[in-house]
C-alpha cells in the first residue's frame, strides 16, 4: 500500500471545481509559495510549490483528471488501493505516489527522471513602469530600461502607444526554476504631461491665442503639431473657444492612419490700453450700441 496525495486538497478546491476555479486556486498558491518569494524558508516553499504544480498538471488536463478521479475518492493520507486492472508492480517494492504518478500518466523519461508538468509552466512575469514623453510615444523610441539586479535592457517602443498600454517582451521575465520557459517582461506605459499638447483618444488637442483683430479679420498662423509646424488659416469672425481641425495630424491608429489635431481658438482681450487704443474701442463700443 502507498500513501495517496489528494490533489484537490492541495489546491484547496472541491472535486466538482470548474477549470476556472482550479486555475484561479493554482495561480494564488503558486504566487504564495514560489521559492523566490519565501527566502526565509525556501526549501519548504519549494516542496509545497512542487506539489502545487504537480496537482495543477493533473487537474487542469481533462483526460488526466478523469483517470485520477477513477482511482477513487480517497482522503489525504489514506492508503491507496488501485483498481483490479491497474498494474502496480515496482519491481517487488512498494512505491510512493510519485511512482504512481509516473506510471499512470506516463511522465517518466528515458533516463528515469520524471519531467513534471511544471516544466511547461512559464516563469513569473515581471512588471516595470516606463515613462515616455509624448514625442517618444508618438514616433516610437529605443529606451534603456533598468531592471535592477537583472541589469539594463534596451527596448524598442512601438509607434503610437497610449497611456496604460503594456509592451510585452516574451521570455524576459523570471526564469522557470525547473528549466521551463521564462516569464515575460511587461512594461506599463505612462505618458508624461506635455506643455502644449493633450492626447484625447486618437486626437491631439492644443490651444492657439489670437488678438482681436486676427479673430475679426482672419489670419494665417503657424501651428505646432507633433509632426512639426503647419500653416493654419483662421477664418474671419472666428469665436473664442471654437476648434479648428487638422485632419490626419493626430495620433497613429492601431488599424492604420492617424487621428486629427484639434486647435482651440482663444481670443486675447487687450489690457493696459494706450489712450489711442482706448478711443478706438470706445468708438467701436458706440457703433455696436447703435446697432442694437
Amino acid at each position: 500500500m502507498v500513501q495517496f496525495e489528494d490533489y484537490y486538497q492541495i489546491l484547496g478546491v472541491s472535486r466538482n471545481a470548474s477549470d476556472a476555479e482550479i486555475k484561479k486556486a493554482y495561480r494564488k498558491l503558486a504566487r504564495e509559495y514560489h521559492p523566490d518569494r519565501n527566502p526565509n524558508d525556501k526549501a519548504a516553499a519549494e516542496t509545497k510549490f512542487k506539489k502545487i504544480n504537480e496537482a495543477y498538471d493533473i487537474l487542469s488536463n481533462s483526460d488526466k483528471r478523469a483517470q485520477y478521479d477513477r482511482l477513487g475518492r480517497i482522503p489525504h493520507g489514506s492508503e491507496f488501493k488501485p483498481p483490479p486492472d491497474f498494474d502496480l508492480n515496482f519491481g517487488g517494492n512498494a512505491g510512493n505516489f510519485s511512482d504512481i504518478f509516473d506510471l499512470l500518466f506516463n511522465t517518466a523519461g528515458t533516463t528515469g527522471q520524471r519531467p513534471p508538468g511544471r516544466m511547461n509552466i512559464k516563469g513569473e512575469d515581471l512588471n516595470f513602469a516606463l515613462s515616455l514623453s509624448l514625442e517618444e510615444a508618438f514616433s516610437g523610441a529605443n529606451k534603456k530600461v533598468s531592471l535592477g539586479s537583472m541589469g539594463t535592457l534596451e527596448v524598442k517602443i512601438p509607434v503610437g502607444v497610449h497611456e496604460a498600454s503594456k509592451v510585452r517582451l516574451a521570455g524576459r521575465g523570471k526564469p522557470n526554476p525547473y528549466g521551463g520557459p521564462a516569464g515575460d517582461l511587461l512594461l506599463n506605459i505612462h505618458l508624461l504631461p506635455h506643455p502644449e499638447f493633450v492626447l484625447s483618444g486618437d486626437n491631439i488637442e492644443s490651444k492657439l491665442f489670437l488678438g482681436i483683430t486676427e479673430a475679426v479679420f482672419g489670419s494665417l498662423k503657424k501651428v505646432k503639431t507633433l509632426k512639426g509646424e503647419i500653416d493654419l488659416k483662421i477664418p474671419a469672425g472666428i469665436q473664442s473657444g471654437q476648434k479648428l481641425r487638422l485632419t490626419g495630424q493626430g495620433w497613429p491608429k492601431k488599424a492604420g492612419g492617424q487621428g486629427d489635431h484639434l486647435v482651440q481658438i482663444l481670443v486675447k482681450i487687450p489690457q493696459n490700453l494706450s489712450e489711442s487704443e482706448r478711443k478706438l474701442f470706445e468708438e467701436l463700443q458706440e457703433l455696436e450700441q447703435n446697432k442694437l
